[in-house]
């Protein structure tokens, strides 16, 4: 059987090749993939309410180090960074405030970043209070706040206002792709809403709220004008400004503003409906300077200019069959459209949502879960191109990351929740070192000595992306619906929640992903029936589940999950083990930069080879007849499991596949080697690294 995915498992000696992902269910029946069809009009909608972060304890030998470091050492570090970067991002929002003109700190989308960092801030803020922290983005938010009144209308863009003045929103000979207003804009509505989540404070919440009402008045449905974000963002973040005032109605009391919420969801659909509606010109892939002339020149007259596929504005949303373009922003929209069709439930929103997802994860996702194979453009390839040299940007992952989110809370399907899984642990936390404070833009799957992580960047985009992600992780672990508490993630700690009204507390316990035990107890129980929905990771086989001892089955499933009904009581534990063998992943057949490779694998953690545990041979590997151990290794790298095993080492690759010949492979020699997990590598100075290994076929 061949499988859609770019990836499969080799099950046997015999080299059964099975899906990696969930068991052949609905999900994977019934499509055909080379038309770009997927099973969008068969899956309805499903929304979950997510456990939200301020009632998630973690408490978790792997991730509550490393959450600790990000805290206390990521946030500081990329803070202080944007402070003093080619003059401080924070002083462009004091010239503004001044009046002063010229001399803008960084490209025109640092607004953003900025914007993005208080986000992911406010996060952890919500898990691990902080007072400095806090003072601090108080006083980011103040000058902020400052800048924003200058204008009457709320506007504030820095670039614009310093650099571009007169070019407001790409007019007069602007150009808005670069110019990133509605993306900063976007951000800072976004960056309101989770600080006042954080603290309850209303100071950017209302400099948001007001740009929101600006933007809704201008821009839309004719008369209005026809714009729409060139990066997209802010779509999402104005879905989520939707539901923060549906939820809290009362909130609009404390904001001295107008605040229609229903504008602020009209406005997202617009954004994302109104996508391939422009004049057909110019076109950026022909020739992109001649593009970005007849834009500055205003060669399009009264209508819009087209921003091209690489900014998903070719043809309507609704009609595109491939994700494609700049993998950051397509991800992004993506999130924006599942985000939409969780409240709006569409059909049009649904259908694309999944077709678009589905083509990403089978056809144009790496298996460590990033994406994004070329530089050019930063851009997905087409179906099954997935070089080992990719480009896989970490923000590509972030975005990916929060597209799965989205998906999940959507349709209530653990499928999403498994490549969520697997962008966490492998794509997206290999984005920052171990220590915290080096970084990486891009995340191929092999590497030589000159691939080095960087202090800070020139557009230093990935950093502020990689802590919304993980500041927003507690909030993934659990979500609700009706009568039902969802485990979507193996994370210890406790989870304190309402199902149907009554309070219900619940500890797990766990040493995932390095070990395959988890044990939920449940310490508060409601006093009727509950399903406790849990979900079996598409990676593995062989699961067992007990509840208070008494073995149940875990073939039969509801949406992915394990569903568990009935009435619980405090003391009750259930426990489920997760059988981790070290197994090795063959590409799919259509994946030609694969073919006579493999990947290690263990639960849910992608492994590599690096040079400063298997020297100068790294590259020059093969794994004939392998046999794999696991040694955990508590003091290195952090605290990891690593793979040790058995390869031939022979000549130096010789062929144009980098395969070794049968000859080759007959008189290497056998070497011990040891594999550690992808998102530890480079943590150890300069090394070449690879993911697919060579194997014998």
């Amino acid at each position: 059987m061949r499988s859609r995915r770019g990836f499969m498992r080799d099950m046997s000696a015999a080299g059964v090749l099975a899906f990696l992902g969930p068991r052949v269910t609905w999900a994977q029946q019934g499509a055909n993939p080379a038309s770009g069809q997927g099973t969008a009009a068969a899956e309805p909608l499903h929304p979950l309410n997510p456990v939200p972060i301020e009632q998630v304890v973690i408490e978790d030998e792997f991730w509550s180090p490393k959450r600790k470091v990000w805290q206390e050492v990521t946030l500081r570090d990329c803070l202080r960074k944007f402070e003093s970067d080619r003059g401080g991002a924070f002083n462009n929002f004091d010239k503004v405030r001044d009046g002063q003109r010229g001399g803008h700190a960084g490209p025109p989308w640092t607004d953003g970043l900025v914007y993005e960092m208080i986000r992911g801030a406010s996060d952890f803020l919500i898990a691990h209070p902080d007072p400095e922290l806090e003072r601090q983005l108080d006083g980011y938010i103040e000058r902020i706040a400052a800048a924003a009144a200058k204008d009457s209308r709320g506007y504030i863009n820095t670039y614009t206002q310093l650099d571009e003045p007169g070019h407001e929103w790409g007019y007069n000979g602007g150009l808005q792709l670069w110019q990133h207003e509605i993306y900063n804009l976007g951000a800072l509505v976004d960056a309101g809403i989770h600080y006042y989540r954080a603290t309850g404070k209303t100071t950017l919440l209302t400099t948001g709220v007001k740009i929101a009402n600006y933007m809704y008045d201008f821009m839309g449905p004719e008369p209005k004008k026809n714009l729409v974000p060139c990066h997209p963002l802010p779509e999402e973040a104005f879905v989520r400004l939707y539901e923060l005032f549906q939820e809290q109605p009362s909130l609009k009391q404390k904001i001295s503003l107008p605040v229609n919420e229903q504008h602020y969801l009209s406005l997202a659909e617009f954004w994302i409906e109104n996508r391939g509606n422009n004049i057909g010109q110019p076109d950026w892939e022909k020739n992109h300077r001649a593009a970005e002339e007849f834009v500055r020149n205003q060669g399009y007259g009264s209508g819009r200019p087209s921003w091209g596929a690489y900014a998903q504005d070719d043809v309507p949303v609704f009609a595109q069959k491939v994700i494609e373009g700049h993998a950051v922003r397509a991800t992004l929209l993506c999130a924006g459209i599942s985000a939409a069709a969780r409240v709006n439930d569409d059909e049009r929103y649904r259908e694309t949502a999944v077709r678009l997802w589905e083509n990403m994860v089978y056809q144009r996702m790496h298996i460590t879960g990033g994406v994004g194979a070329f530089a050019e453009e930063e851009r997905f390839g087409p179906n099954y191109t997935l070089p080992n040299n990719a480009y896989l940007e970490t923000c590509a992952a972030v975005g990916a990351g929060f597209f799965h989110r989205n998906m999940n809370l959507a349709f209530g399907h653990a499928r999403y929740v498994d490549e969520l899984e697997r962008t966490l642990y492998n794509g997206a936390l290999a984005g920052v070192s171990l220590k915290g404070d080096t970084y990486f833009y891009e995340n191929p799957l092999e590497a030589d000595t000159t691939r080095t992580r960087w202090i800070w960047h020139e557009c230093p985009c990935c950093p502020p992306m990689f802590v919304k992600l993980m500041g927003a992780m507690p909030g993934f672990i659990y979500a609700t619906d009706g009568n039902s508490l969802y485990v979507n993630l193996f994370v210890s700690g406790r989870a304190n929640t309402t199902v149907n009204n009554e309070k219900v507390v619940l500890r797990q316990s766990t040493r995932y992903p390095w070990e395959e035990n988890v044990k939920i107890e449940i310490e508060a129980a409601p006093s009727s029936s509950m399903k406790l929905m849990l979900r079996v990771p598409g990676w593995c086989r062989g699961e067992s589940l007990t509840v208070n001892g008494e073995r149940l089955a875990t073939d039969q499933r509801v949406r992915g999950y394990v569903a568990i009904d009935r009435i619980w009581k405090s003391g009750d534990v259930v426990e489920m083990t997760l059988p981790m063998p070290v197994e090795k992943i063959r590409a799919n057949p259509a994946v030609q930069a694969d073919a006579g490779r493999v990947a290690i694998m263990r639960g849910p953690i992608v492994y590599c080879l690096e040079s400063a545990d298997n020297g100068d041979a790294t590259r020059s590997l093969a794994l004939t007849n392998a046999t794999f151990s696991v040694e955990p290794r508590p003091g290195f790298l952090g605290g990891v499991v690593v793979v040790n095993g058995t390869a031939a080492a022979g000549p130096p690759q010789s062929s144009m596949r980098n395969l070794y010949s049968p000859m080759e492979l007959a008189t290497a020699n056998p070497v011990r080697i040891t594999a550690i997990p992808y998102f530890a590598n480079a943590n150890r100075g300069p090394v070449e690294m690879t993911v697919w290994i060579p194997i014998e076929v």
